[in-house]
């Protein structure tokens, strides 16, 4: 299990160890970010277009960290 990044309950993630994902996971992640994006970019609603686009940058700061 040296792809699992620890989670201490009292303090959250320990990050000194950097981000870890496998290519199926990482496929999903962007997988479900793109359907996240057409989602938002087709919304005609501007409170659920915002409410979308914050969830997508969130997800997106994610992705950042599997980036090579």
């Amino acid at each position: 299990m040296t792809n699992i990044v620890p989670i201490d309950p009292d303090t959250g993630i320990i990050t000194d160890q950097g981000a870890h994902i496998d290519a199926f996971g990482q496929a999903m992640l962007l997988g479900i970010f793109s359907d996240l994006c057409q989602l938002r970019d087709g919304e005609m609603e501007q409170n659920c277009a915002i409410v979308l686009d914050g969830i997508a940058k969130r997800l997106g700061k994610l992705l950042e960290r599997y980036e090579p």
